[in-house]
């Protein structure tokens, strides 16, 4: 699977999908895979093959979770300084049936370009969002968080392996 290289200042980073999860933890395991191939369509878009810098960055989150704010905290440091924010009203990818929150992303480069990169509505299961509402709601069994974990995980593996246009829709606004 491919890295994602970002400058930090003389420096070139190699950073891999392993090396985001050692700091996040597996709670969010999707959601960490999402955000990393996210960074990743919108490098393509933005930057082509050059190397961005880590401080010309800025994110806008459609989704609040701490899978998605992990992968891009750990790449850009955009949550460390101030270039990050999370809008759940955001239109793009709102797919679940059961509070606003979307599954898209806004991010800019310092030249004031931007990609707006959507995960395609039907990569989530409505397993996923069922289970989600019941973690919030009510007790979890068991067996509910053994299963949702491997959910979690399978979905996470199947984004590192699904082609970036086949994952997300990808859209240039400035």
């Amino acid at each position: 699977m491919s890295v994602i290289h970002i400058r930090d200042r003389q420096d070139i980073l190699e950073i891999g999908f392993s090396d985001i999860c050692k700091y996040h933890g597996g709670i969010a395991l999707m959601a960490v895979a999402v955000g990393y191939r996210s960074l990743q369509a919108a490098f393509k878009e933005l930057f082509g093959d050059e190397i961005p810098e880590r401080g010309a960055i800025s994110i806008c989150s459609g989704h609040g979770g701490p899978g998605f704010r992990d992968a891009f905290e750990f790449v850009t440091r955009a949550v460390t300084r101030g270039a990050y924010q999370v809008d759940t009203a955001y239109p793009a990818g709102q797919y679940d049936p059961y509070r606003p929150q979307g599954y898209a992303f806004v991010i800019t480069s310092e030249t004031g370009a931007s990609v707006e990169i959507v995960l395609n509505e039907n990569f989530l299961p409505m397993t996923f969002y069922d289970y989600l509402k019941k973690g919030r709601e009510e007790t979890m069994t068991e067996a509910d968080v053994a299963t949702f974990g491997k959910l979690k995980r399978a979905l996470a593996e199947r984004a590192l392996v699904t082609p970036l246009g086949e994952l997300f829709t990808t859209r240039r606004i400035q």
